[in-house]
């Protein structure tokens, strides 16, 4: 025991003698032996880093956000109408408010459609006529966009007209969109 107290007199002496008595950087790399100083003996930025490695795997994801503010309310209504004007499909809110006659198709959209862009054209929707013409579709209500319409003739109306290859009206499927 007492052997072992000697000992650590001579360490702790040794290591008080080290801290006061010896001078400033005068301790260098041959006095180090290889691998025994930690990251503990080094000040932030004294050592240059290493490279960087592999990234971790991701974290959980996190709780959704508010909601943000509303649009500025464009959208896009659109339908497709077969050659006996049913509606196959279509986004909402549309009806055919009349077929005047063979080609002619009348689709109320709810609300005006002026001023908005109008599309339309050849769809195959039980429709096997693969020779066709040309579709057209404008508003209703007359003005410098539209034209009078045979019925339902008010600027919530489109008139559209199918064609066969020869130019004259005849019933096909359709898709029509107003933007």
């Amino acid at each position: 025991m007492v052997v072992a107290c000697v000992a650590l007199l001579i360490a702790l002496g040794g290591t008080g003698y080290a801290a006061t008595r010896l001078p400033r950087n005068s301790v260098t790399t041959v006095q180090v032996k290889d691998f025994s100083l930690l990251s503990r003996d080094f000040k932030r930025g004294q050592i240059p880093r290493g490279a960087v490695g592999p990234p971790g795997p991701a974290g959980p994801a996190g709780p959704a956000g508010p909601a943000g503010p509303g649009g500025a309310g464009a959208s896009l209504r659109w339908a497709l109408v077969r050659g006996d004007g049913g509606i196959a499909a279509q986004s909402g809110g549309i009806t055919l408010a009349a077929k005047p006659g063979a080609g002619t198709y009348l689709l109320s959209f709810g609300s005006a459609v002026a001023g908005h862009p109008i599309m339309a054209t050849g769809a195959y929707a039980n429709d096997p006529g693969d020779q066709r013409g040309e579709t057209t579709a404008g508003p209703c209500g007359g003005g410098t966009e539209g034209r009078a319409c045979p019925a339902s003739d008010n600027t919530s109306t489109v008139m559209v007209q199918t064609r066969n290859d020869a130019g004259n009206p005849a019933d096909h499927a359709f898709y029509v969109a107003v933007g």
